[in-house]
């Protein structure tokens, strides 16, 4: 299946490794893949409502799909779903948040899903492996529905 022009995807992770290997992968399974590289969970939370440093940037537009990473300095992303569920405005939105950790626990799974994750995959993995998750995940959500058009 061919992923859509317009996908757009956030990730959200403190580690610089991390984030270009996300990078390297996503490069390989899109064309030209929109991606904002978010460093830590309260900026992802300024990003998201367009707060401080994010004030004036532009609104992202397209099927969206937002990674999130559990441990980060400032806010974990346990942190981060936690507040969004008790935000009105972000509970308008369905956000498709998937959490993108190395945590294993079953406890943070659980927790990221009654918080309102709607995937949990635990990385690292290969990097074949990741390629195969992230297509995987990515063109189920695409096929069943769960990546929209949205604006934020």
């Amino acid at each position: 299946m061919d992923m859509p022009s317009n996908m757009q995807i956030i990730y959200v992770d403190d580690d610089e490794v991390d984030r270009h290997i996300f990078e390297i992968v996503l490069n390989k399974i899109m064309i030209t893949p929109q991606i904002t590289f978010i460093k830590n969970g309260q900026e992802f939370l300024d990003f998201f409502y367009k707060e401080n440093s994010y004030k004036d940037r532009d609104i992202i537009h397209g099927q969206l799909i937002i990674f999130l990473d559990i441990n980060m300095p400032y806010l974990s992303g346990l942190d981060v779903l936690k507040k969004l569920s008790e935000s009105p405005v972000a509970q308008d939105h369905h956000l498709p948040i998937v959490m993108f950790s190395g945590s294993k626990r079953e406890k943070d799974i659980y927790e990221s899903k009654k918080l309102g994750a709607m995937d949990y995959i635990v990385k690292p993995f290969s990097y074949q492996e990741m390629i195969v998750s992230l297509s995987t995940l990515i063109t189920e959500y695409i096929k069943i529905g769960k990546v929209k058009e949205m604006e934020i």
